[in-house]
């Protein structure tokens, strides 16, 4: 049942009915119900592994916050994770480590090993088990009190807006705003609706248009020429307006439920560098990896660096370089079991490694050239430099092996056949009135004629603006991108 399928609009006209006409001590009751039964129909065989591994952390957590021995809650919180990422490992990873370390164990043992192991991927397991990691690492460290309700813990692991494709929503910010009393209000419903709208624009008009094309052109890059061109910019806005879509699809849905979702999405085409627009990019993703990953790795190697410096080399750059490798090779792994995927990320993590190196070097050269005395020339280059590299490294995460990313850079070439040119300006016609839209939203306090239109002239638009999502979309079988991690 996806979101934009007319099975959804029923079932989520029937959840907010209800919502708002129950008490507020019932409500978990039906948000629970409706989220195991929103995840039951894509395949009710996997509801246990939603259900159990709750359960699970939730006992372990309360356990936590009761032991005070070290030894023992340090033990209780390893277990818990191992029995956490094992489950993910094992239904994620199982295939892609096994034949990664088939052919070592064939030479170790010498008889001809076989590995066959296809397990169908249970939908949002990479978002859910995430959820479950922050919770239980916050209430080991006393960044958060163990949830007593089950029933309360169980809505913030399985809220079927966020349970597909996230955010990765932490569970203070959740249970605060679940235990919170919500009347129906109509600024609310109206906010809502406004944000799924637009989502539904992003993903069936913009994102699924863009597909055609990009599709077309990575089945059949030769003789395309400068539309293989395009198609790296018109994927990078394609996967962008799909899981932004998403984003605001399930923020919006929160919103008619009462919830405000965690921005997910800040223009990151915006930004004038790598680091920047890992600030703004898939952003409860980013500070996971951040908060969980990547500072207590970079503190950990800087530890155990003596010194100030190893080999002529700060402690603090040390830290800094592997602990951004690790990360980023593992929010690369995060997104499938591929080995693009795992390039992709060790790509990003150069690209961060060097912005950090050269960051002097940089300062110097924009001052010894005069480019510092041009600063929005300097901005504006800094924007287009981050773009290519972001764009450039969309080519392995695209590509389904590595061997078709390098065929597909070697069949460019700098002319373009007529063939394709009209859907290509059919395509920028939309993803100009993407950005537009974007552009307006951002600063909405400069148009404030926007505000003093009469309600039955923004009613109209706003059903106009349907009918043309109706009229242009795609298709709405069209899975969600991230839906595949």
């Amino acid at each position: 049942m996806l979101f934009h399928t007319l099975q959804f609009w029923l079932f989520l006209l029937a959840v907010v009915g209800s919502y708002y006409c129950i008490p507020h001590r019932f409500r978990w009751v039906l948000l629970l119900g409706a989220s195991y039964y929103f995840y039951s129909l894509f395949d009710w065989h996997y509801l246990p592994l939603l259900i159990i591994p709750s359960l699970v952390v939730y006992a372990a957590a309360l356990r936590l916050e009761r032991t005070q021995r070290t030894g023992r809650r340090r033990l209780l919180l390893v277990v818990t994770l191992f029995g956490l990422l094992g489950m993910l490992a094992v239904f994620k990873y199982a295939g892609f480590f096994g034949t990664l370390f088939l052919p070592l164990l064939r030479m170790l043992t010498g008889s001809p090993l076989r590995f066959s192991l296809h397990l169908l991927l249970p939908i949002g397991i990479s978002f859910y088990v995430f959820k479950l990691l922050s919770y239980v690492l916050d209430v080991y460290y006393r960044r958060l009190p163990a949830e007593t309700h089950p029933g309360l813990f169980a809505v913030y692991v399985s809220f079927f807006p966020q349970l597909l494709a996230g955010p990765i929503e932490r569970a203070g910010t959740f249970l605060s705003q679940l235990r919170t009393p919500m009347r129906f209000d109509p600024e609310i419903i109206r906010q809502g609706m406004t944000l799924i709208a637009w989502g539904l624009f992003k993903k069936m008009v913009v994102a699924d248009r863009l597909d055609l094309y990009v599709s077309d052109a990575w089945e059949n890059p030769g003789g395309q020429g400068l539309h293989l061109l395009f198609a790296i910019y018109f994927y990078a806005f394609q996967i962008y307006c799909d899981f932004s879509g998403y984003t605001d699809i399930a923020n919006g849905i929160c919103r008619l439920l009462g919830f405000e979702g965690m921005k997910n999405f800040d223009m990151p085409y915006a930004s004038r560098s790598i680091s920047e627009f890992w600030t703004r990019w898939h952003i409860s993703l980013s500070f996971w990896f951040r908060d969980y990953l990547f500072l207590p790795t970079a503190y950990a190697v800087m530890r155990r660096i003596k010194s100030d410096r190893f080999f002529f080399i700060r402690a603090e750059s040390w830290g800094y370089a592997i602990a951004m490798l690790l990360t980023m090779c593992l929010c690369g792994l995060w997104h499938g079991p591929a080995w693009t995927f795992i390039i992709w990320g060790l790509i990003h993590g150069v690209y961060l490694i060097v912005s950090y190196a050269t960051k002097k070097w940089r300062k110097r050269m924009a001052r010894r050239t005069g480019l510092h005395q041009f600063p929005r020339l300097q901005k504006v280059l800094a924007l287009v430099v981050t773009f290519h590299l972001v764009s450039f490294s969309w080519i392995i995460f695209r590509a389904p092996t590595l061997t078709e990313a390098w065929a597909y850079l070697k069949h460019f070439r700098f002319r373009l056949p007529a063939n394709g040119i009209l859907m290509a300006l059919f395509n920028l016609f939309f993803l100009l009135l993407f950005l537009g839209g974007e552009f307006v939203s951002r600063h909405r306090q400069q148009f404030p004629l926007l505000d003093r239109i009469p309600r039955p002239f923004r009613i109209a638009a706003f059903a106009l603006f349907l009918c043309l999502i109706a009229i242009f979309a795609v298709d709405t079988e069209n899975e969600f991108i991230y839906f595949r991690f």
